[in-house]
C-alpha cells in the first residue's frame, strides 16, 4: 500500500514536470522569418540576407541571423541551433550577393571563403551590404513573421562586400 501511495505521487510530480516543460516556460519566444528578395523588381538568387538585432542584453549586442535566397529569391530562417527561430525584436537587415571575381575556384570553396579572400564583389547596391548603411528593418513578432519582402533599388556596386554575420552567432 504505501509502495502504491509513493509511485502515485511520483507520477504525480512526474506530470506537473512534463506540464510545465510543455507550456513554454523558462524556454523564451521565437519568431521565424521569411520573405522574398528582388533587385528592381527581379528576384536574386544566391543573396545572403542577415539580420542583425539592435537589442542589448547584459551589456553585449544582440545576434546576427543569416540565410540564403533559392533561385526565385525566396528565404527563410525557421530555426538557429537548438532554437526553433530567431528572438523577436527590432533587427537591421543586410543583403549581398557576392561574385567571383579571379575566375574558376574549387567546388568547396564557399562565399565566406570569396569574401575573406577579396575574390568576390557584391552584385547588389552598397547601400544595403553594411549595418552602418542599410535603411532596412524588420520588427519581428513572435511566431511566424511571413511575406517580410525587400525591394533593393539602385545600381550594383562594384565593391568587396563588408559585414555580414553568420547566422545563428549570439
Amino acid at each position: 500500500m504505501l509502495a502504491r501511495r509513493w509511485s502515485v505521487r511520483v507520477v504525480g510530480v512526474v506530470a506537473l514536470a512534463v506540464l510545465a516543460g510543455c507550456s513554454g516556460g523558462g524556454g523564451g519566444s521565437f519568431a521565424t522569418v521569411s520573405g522574398t528578395i528582388t533587385h528592381n523588381g527581379t528576384p536574386v538568387s544566391g543573396a545572403k540576407i542577415t539580420f542583425h538585432s539592435t537589442v542589448e542584453s547584459g551589456g553585449k549586442a544582440g545576434g546576427s541571423y543569416s540565410a540564403s535566397t533559392d533561385s526565385n529569391g525566396k528565404y527563410l530562417i525557421a530555426t538557429v541551433l537548438k532554437d526553433p527561430g530567431i528572438p523577436p525584436g527590432l533587427y537591421k537587415v543586410t543583403i549581398v550577393r557576392l561574385e567571383n571575381q579571379k575566375g574558376n575556384l574549387p567546388p568547396d570553396f564557399d562565399a565566406g571563403q570569396m569574401e575573406a579572400s577579396g575574390m568576390a564583389k557584391n552584385s547588389l547596391p552598397k547601400d544595403y551590404e553594411s549595418p552602418t548603411t542599410t535603411k532596412l528593418s524588420a520588427t519581428l513578432e513572435a511566431g511566424k513573421n511571413e511575406n517580410v519582402n525587400f525591394d533593393l533599388k539602385g545600381t550594383a556596386s562594384n565593391t568587396k562586400a563588408v559585414g555580414g554575420g553568420i547566422g545563428g552567432t549570439p
